[in-house]
């Protein structure tokens, strides 16, 4: 009976919206700029939906990325032109439903605590330098992003 409650909750957080905070550091104007949404991760689709300070949806399929911005223009982006999209999706999506190995490839893991670091491997590294994931109460707390040009995207769960 335990182990079906913790499957269902392990459920029940995948199909939920995971409300967030991201903000971006770009290095070059020192600034930071911040956006406020939610999350939802189902059927292997990713979807962002902002809502704040613009309305606008990313969602990563599986063979694709369509931006959705607040005036309802569609924008899609195929991972064959644009692999380095495909790998920040994989990326996210495996983060969020915590399957880490889909991850491997690309990424070298170092786990203390609360806190996974993931290293950018030659594959990636000439956009990523590393990561950290932090969980809290084995929930996703926030997801650090660092850039080989110094700005940094900050993800962090707010729900």
């Amino acid at each position: 009976m335990k182990i079906l409650f913790i499957i269902l909750s392990f459920y029940m957080i995948l199909l939920s919206d995971i409300k967030f905070t991201e903000t971006k550091y770009l290095s070059a104007l020192d600034i930071d700029m911040s956006k406020y949404g939610t999350m939802n991760f189902k059927n292997n689709i990713l979807s962002l939906k902002y809502t704040k300070p613009t309305q606008e949806i990313i969602t990563y399929y599986e063979d694709k990325l369509v931006l959705e911005n607040d005036n309802s223009e569609i924008t899609e982006y195929s991972y064959k032109e644009y692999p380095q999209i495909e790998y920040f999706g994989l990326l996210l999506k495996s983060i969020v439903s915590n399957q880490y190995e889909n991850l491997e490839n690309m990424f070298t893991m170092e786990i203390k605590e609360n806190k996974r670091t993931l290293t950018a491997k030659s594959s990636v590294s000439g956009t990523i330098d590393y990561l950290e994931v932090l969980h809290k109460n084995k929930k996703l707390s926030s997801i650090i992003f660092y850039m080989t040009n110094k700005d940094r995207i900050t993800i962090e769960t707010t729900n």
